[in-house]
């Protein structure tokens, strides 16, 4: 319901007169906007402010229009590469606000959007286009700190438009997505039907996650802890956290080695691994890959605990330098209940890790399900809002955008300890596992992804229209990826296999898989077990302590002293503190 132009009035008459009276008593942008006309004041001692209220309900529609495509602008946000985008919406109109063709040619009020403090319509509207409905739509009105959205607000609406990336990024965004395709597509000639899945589609995520491990690394982060599910994985492993192409091969291979300590025949896709590399610029950063069952989003709390661990060995204050970062599939965001059991207790001071940087490979299907069978809601996102945490919805054929929204998630992790979430709208090229054939309950979708190119040529035409690279490069390092890959498969295939020695935390060292049944000593003696139930239940006679805990304590000490009737609950606090 729109709201009546007499309340507007109204209320804005309100807003002036506190201005008038204390300018520090209206919020900023209320002061900038009354400083931005010149209201005459006629009369004095009391009389009333004389001043035309046209122009000045007209500046409040177009605040209001502002407003709206922070709101919803991503209603009209260009998102999904295999719909066409959306190029109105009713809600979006300026209709909707009482403005009409007539005010687009006239100037406003706005100090974000023009460097002068005023601009037409018309270009205000393109702006606010330019930052929430391009290949981008970003939620965060939800968010109820006016010190956030304002952060969100200086770096989605800048002035100048968004910084393009450098020539030498671009060429590594190219090299990064042609890795992730070649690898994908030797595997598919090589074996065959075999379960792998596949990121074709989803390309987009390695480049992503190799500027993210940079920019987080040149944020202080050392150690990153990861969880995903099997979309991807393999292809994550080696392009990310540097794991050898012939170890992936041998696995391939149908290698099993009973004696290893790590894995006991699980199939790859599940497997984790532990990698310290040199990021894009040669800093260090260690990145633990987590083991993950069939339950997708069972890693989610393991994640958390993990980088919880890792933080507290290092010491207070180390939120900053331990990142835990989650991959999830749409479907399974939207459906598995331990996700939300995860968020819900992301804020709580036992549980909290500074922060979770979500990424979702949106591939738009659950196994055979559509979005609109699976799912109540907009968005399979929809459900993280519950933490007031931003959400961007990004273009998975727009890798520059979505390596710019990957930076801005990680200054928001680091500077509001909060979780982020990055939704990458794509596709899956193939069925569920690669041995499906998904044109049986999905045909017309099928079709569709059947006539998109990869996302490495079409980014490669992109930068060859912008002459940042030349087509004989192109093919030369296409050429490179594809032998050394199928170097590394002709060192395995048909040899004696390959078993990595497998790697843990320092932490863990002298822990290992092998049992005995030799006896160990777990007993302490009489005189230090009957010392540690004193210190356990006595207690200064100056804290007032609940008559019936009194009584209690009071007996589990008498039975250590009396060597009998120990229970279990005494026994377990005496086994609990450190020895």
């Amino acid at each position: 319901m729109e709201i009546p132009e007499a309340l507007n009035a109204d209320y804005i008459d309100a807003q002036y007169r506190l201005w008038r009276e204390n300018p520090e008593s209206v919020s900023r942008d209320w002061r900038f906007f009354f400083a931005g006309f010149k209201i005459a004041e006629s009369g004095r001692m009391g009389a009333a402010a004389q001043w035309d209220a046209d122009p000045v309900l007209r500046q409040a529609k177009v605040e209001a229009l502002k407003y709206r495509y922070r709101d919803l602008g991503h209603l009209l946000a260009c998102m999904d590469p295999l719909e066409s985008c959306p190029v109105d919406h009713p809600l979006l109109d300026i209709s909707a606000f009482g403005l009409t063709s007539e005010d687009l040619d006239r100037p406003f009020y706005t100090r974000r959007f023009s460097e002068t403090g005023r601009a037409p319509l018309k270009e205000i509207i393109k702006k606010l286009k330019e930052a929430y409905c391009r290949s981008v739509g970003v939620e965060y009105m939800h968010l109820q700190d006016p010190t956030e959205r304002r952060w969100l607000q200086d770096r989605l609406e800048p002035v100048g438009g968004h910084p393009e990336p450098g020539r030498a990024e671009r060429r590594r965004m190219l090299k990064k997505l042609q890795q992730a395709a070649v690898f994908e597509q030797f595997l598919n000639k090589k074996y065959v039907a075999v379960t792998r899945f596949s990121l074709e589609g989803g390309d987009a995520i390695i480049p992503m996650l190799d500027v993210l491990v940079d920019h987080a690394a040149g944020r202080g982060c050392r150690e990153m802890i990861l969880g995903m599910a099997h979309r991807g994985r393999l292809n994550v492993q080696t392009h990310i956290l540097g794991k050898p192409y012939e170890e992936i091969f041998s696995e391939f291979e149908s290698c099993y080695d009973p004696d290893s300590l790590v894995g006991a025949g699980d199939v790859k896709y599940h497997n984790g691994y532990l990698a310290d590399i040199k990021t894009a610029n040669h800093r260090e950063m260690r990145i633990f890959l987590v083991n993950n069952p069939s339950h997708l989003e069972a890693v989610d709390p393991v994640v958390q605990g993990i980088a919880r661990a890792r933080q507290d060995l290092m010491g207070p204050e180390t939120t900053g330098r331990v990142l835990p970062l989650l991959i999830h599939g749409d479907a399974a965001f939207a459906g598995q209940g331990v996700v939300f059991e995860t968020l819900n207790m992301s804020q709580l001071s036992g549980y909290r890790t500074g922060g979770t940087i979500h990424l979702i490979i949106n591939n738009q299907i659950g196994h055979t399900t559509l979005p609109e069978d699976a799912r109540s809601t907009r968005y399979a996102t929809d459900g993280a809002k519950m933490l007031m945490v931003p959400v961007f919805h990004v273009h998975g054929e727009d890798p520059e955008a979505a390596v710019r929204i990957v930076r801005l998630a990680v200054e928001y992790r680091m500077t509001f300890q909060k979780d982020v979430v990055i939704d990458v709208v794509c596709y899956r090229r193939y069925g569920h596992n690669e041995g499906d054939e998904p044109y049986f309950t999905q045909p017309k979708m099928v079709d569709r992804i059947r006539k998109r190119p990869p996302l490495h040529r079409l980014y490669a035409e992109k930068l060859l229209k912008a002459r940042i690279v030349e087509k004989g490069e192109i093919e030369t390092e296409q050429a490179a990826i594809t032998r050394k890959i199928n170097d590394a498969y002709e060192t395995i295939h048909g040899s004696a296999c390959l078993f990595p020695e497998a790697r843990y935390f320092e932490n863990w060292a002298g822990f290992h898989g092998k049992y005995t049944h030799r006896p160990v000593k777990t007993g302490v003696s009489q005189k230090r077990l009957k010392n540690l139930a004193r210190k356990l239940n006595r207690f200064p006679e100056s804290f007032s302590l609940n008559r019936k805990l009194r009584g209690l304590f009071q007996k589990r000490l008498e039975a250590v002293q009396k060597e009998s009737g120990i229970d279990w609950a005494n026994a377990e606090s005496l086994a609990l503190p450190p020895w």
